[in-house]
């Protein structure tokens, strides 16, 4: 592959591979808490910013929360930025009024009689209260996601270098596999990424097969040896990574 035709994604994905469990959920949290990170830089101090974030209402809760490890001054700048949502959230609150019906409709029974559908009187403050916009980290971590997922499936039957960091991987969680499947273009490449795939899988079931001969009271007194966290890596094959600590992988 030529120097100037390299993704940018590319030495990302070739990185992520080399550490456990898959490694475009690794990839992706890297690139979220990335964006956190450029975003709390200068975000509290411009106005422009706040403004595009009222949209949203900042972030979701997993990117919120997140925002304290983004590095010094963090706690100050969320402070000022969320700041702005709690005085949208106290002015919306202060004009919303109760809308009760001039007379029973049977809009209104069923809601008696049925407490999990919404009430009508509430529904304009509760749709004033939700975000216009999606949260702008999730958003990034979705574009980025399938331009990296697109970076594996066009170089995995052409790039040497790729395929084997893909093989040597713990490979893609049933999410991932989903989305790479969605974006498979040739029969080549599907045909290499189930066939990597199903290795990985057969192999795990053999683990997992022999951890739980292993509980069997006949055979307690042997050890544990590469099956013993199988149930775990099972896990992260159908459910994804777990959350990490973010800024472990350095990205370029």
């Amino acid at each position: 592959m030529k120097k100037d035709h390299i993704p940018n994604s590319y030495f990302e994905i070739i990185e992520a591979c080399a550490e456990p469990g898959c490694p475009f959920c690794r990839l992706v949290e890297e690139i979220g808490f990335r964006f956190l990170m450029a975003s709390m830089h200068g975000t509290a101090t411009d106005p422009d910013m706040r403004l595009q974030f009222r949209a949203s209402l900042g972030f979701c809760n997993r990117h919120a929360w997140l925002l304290p490890q983004t590095g010094g001054g963090a706690r100050l700048g969320i402070a000022i930025i969320y700041q702005d949502f709690i005085r949208q959230v106290e002015k919306e609150l202060s004009r919303a009024g109760y809308d009760s019906p001039r007379s029973v409709s049977l809009s209104q029974m069923q809601e008696t009689l049925n407490r999990k559908r919404p009430s009508a009187a509430t529904q304009t403050v509760v749709k004033n209260l939700q975000p216009e916009k999606p949260c702008p980290a999730c958003l990034q971590e979705a574009e980025l996601e399938t331009l990296a997922i697109t970076t594996l499936v066009d170089l995995l039957t052409t790039d040497e270098k790729m395929l084997k960091a893909f093989k040597s991987s713990d490979g893609l969680c049933l999410y991932h596999l989903r989305r790479a499947l969605e974006l498979v273009r040739d029969k080549a490449t599907f045909e290499t990424l189930l066939e990597i795939t199903r290795e990985k899988l057969v192999k795990l079931q053999a683990e997992l097969d022999e951890f739980i001969r292993k509980h069997d009271h006949r055979f307690q007194h042997e050890k544990f040896e590469a099956e013993g966290d199988s149930w775990q890596r099972a896990i992260i094959q159908i459910a994804g990574s777990p959350r990490t600590e973010p800024g472990k992988m350095k990205l370029k």
